[in-house]
C-alpha cells in the first residue's frame, strides 16, 4: 500500500476547499467567526493575532474589523524570510501585499508583539491545510506557525477551519505545534 503524504492530503483538502463557491464560503466563514466569538478564551482576550485570509482560507477580515472596533489589540503576521512576527494594526487598510501576495501589516518596531506579560490575554487565530480530531495540523509547508509558537508556547491558539478539513487522523512530525481549539461552521474541537 502506498503511504500518503501530509502534502497529498494537503493537496486534497485544498481542491476542495478552492472549488467553494462564494456564497458558500461567505455562509461557512460567518459561522466559522460565530462559533469563535462564542468561546470565553476570545472573549478574555485582549490581544488577538490573527492571519489575514488568503485564497479559501476561513474569512478573518470581518473578524478583524469587529475586534478593532471593540478596542481589541489586533496584530498580523509579517514574513521575512523564514521567520514570521506579528504586529499590531489600527485599522485594516493598513495592510498591504506582501509574501506570496497576502495581507501583511507594516513593519513599525513600536507595534511589534511582545507576548511576555500578555499570556493570558492573547490568542491567537491560526490558519491550516487540513487538521484531525487530535488537533494535529498540517499547514503549507513553510513551517512558520511551529517556530513562531516554539518561541511563545503560552498563549492560546484557536485554528479557523471548514469542517471538511478536519480528518479522524493525518500524519505529523514531533516538532508540529497543534492549536489547542480547532473552530469550524460546526463548532468546536
Amino acid at each position: 500500500m502506498e503511504e500518503v503524504t501530509k502534502k497529498d492530503i494537503r493537496d486534497r483538502v485544498l481542491a476542495v476547499r478552492d472549488a467553494m463557491t462564494v456564497e458558500e464560503w461567505r455562509q461557512k466563514s460567518r459561522q466559522i467567526r460565530r462559533n469563535l466569538m462564542r468561546l470565553p478564551v476570545f472573549d478574555r482576550a485582549a490581544h488577538i493575532l490573527s492571519y489575514v485570509n488568503y485564497r479559501r482560507e476561513a474569512d478573518t477580515e470581518e473578524l478583524i474589523r469587529m475586534c478593532l472596533a471593540k478596542g481589541v489589540h489586533v496584530y498580523c503576521p509579517l514574513v521575512d524570510g523564514k521567520s514570521m512576527e506579528f504586529y499590531e494594526i489600527y485599522a485594516a487598510e493598513e495592510l498591504q501585499k506582501g509574501f506570496q501576495g497576502i495581507l501583511e501589516p507594516p513593519a513599525r518596531k513600536e507595534c511589534l508583539f511582545a507576548p511576555y506579560g500578555r499570556e493570558t490575554d492573547t490568542l491567537m487565530v491560526m490558519p491550516g491545510a487540513v487538521f484531525d480530531r487530535a488537533h494535529h495540523r498540517i499547514g503549507y509547508g513553510g513551517g512558520y506557525y511551529d517556530r513562531y509558537l516554539q518561541r511563545v508556547p503560552d498563549i492560546a491558539t484557536a485554528a479557523l477551519a471548514f469542517s471538511f478539513q478536519v480528518r479522524e487522523s493525518i500524519p505529523y512530525a514531533p516538532h508540529d505545534i497543534r492549536p489547542q481549539i480547532i473552530v469550524t461552521e460546526t463548532g468546536e474541537i
